[in-house]
């Protein structure tokens, strides 16, 4: 039921992104009425627990435990990330993917340490969203779901693939599976820790909050899918006001 559910999910979604104009220019915002309020919806739940539960976390963890259950997280990617690779017809990039994934669920202990980075085979991120850029699907419109934060009708539709077709979840044992969700759960919260500075600038002392979250994080996805523009080099949300 849960893929039959995604699945329906993802061919809506994908029907809105082929429906809605490739955007040229930051300024297009179909969905700006729901967003704001999911926005809204998403900063109380924020302000009351997301916020406090991750300083708590990052506070009370030492860096290196936070950092090997990034690790694993990112190492059990792998599997989906080679067959993201495969379908974006870059089989140098599958084969590293294997390679790291390899070495360390093995060496690197089911990924806690990540020895592959150390032999020169470092982590590169990848998903069906970027499956999609490549094959031509436009972004749509930008899209903040209430719990789930910001995307494009793209990067949704993406996420419900990467779900769909993540073969781990199909092969590993029930309590292996359930374990590396939790694992995903520790990771979204460390990366709130960490962007603590950068989301409370963006959201609480902006102006605009949501407009300042949805400038960024439009001009940080289009930068890493079309080869990973520095940060210095994006353009200034602000320059003209």
């Amino acid at each position: 039921m849960r893929q039959q559910g995604l699945l329906l999910a993802a061919l809506l979604l994908v029907a809105g992104c082929a429906a809605s104009p490739d955007p040229d220019s930051l300024s297009f915002d179909p969905m700006e009425e729901p967003n704001r309020e999911a926005h809204d919806f998403n900063l109380r739940i924020d302000t009351q627990a997301f916020g406090p539960v991750s300083r708590a976390y990052g506070n009370a963890v030492p860096q290196e435990v936070r950092r090997g259950i990034s690790n694993v997280h990112e190492n059990w990617l792998g599997p989906e990330q080679i067959v993201q690779y495969g379908l974006q017809g870059r089989p140098g990039d599958a084969a590293k993917t294997t390679a790291r994934f390899l070495i360390n669920s093995t060496v690197g202990i089911a990924g806690i340490f990540d020895v592959a980075a150390k032999m020169g085979i470092p982590y590169d991120k990848t998903n069906f969203d970027e499956v999609f850029y490549r094959w031509g699907l436009p972004e749509g419109g930008y899209w903040e779901v209430p719990y789930g934060g910001p995307g494009t009708q793209r990067d949704w539709t993406g996420w419900a693939f990467d779900e769909m077709l993540d073969p781990t979840y199909y092969v590993l044992p029930v309590a292996a599976a359930t374990g590396l969700l939790v694992v995903g759960g520790f990771n979204i919260v460390n990366n709130r820790y960490e962007l603590d500075t950068t989301f409370d600038t963006l959201n609480y002392r902006s102006e605009d909050g949501y407009e300042a979250q949805r400038l960024a994080y439009l001009q940080n996805m289009r930068a890493r899918l079309e080869g990973g523009t520095d940060a210095l080099e994006l353009e200034d949300i602000y320059a003209d006001q």
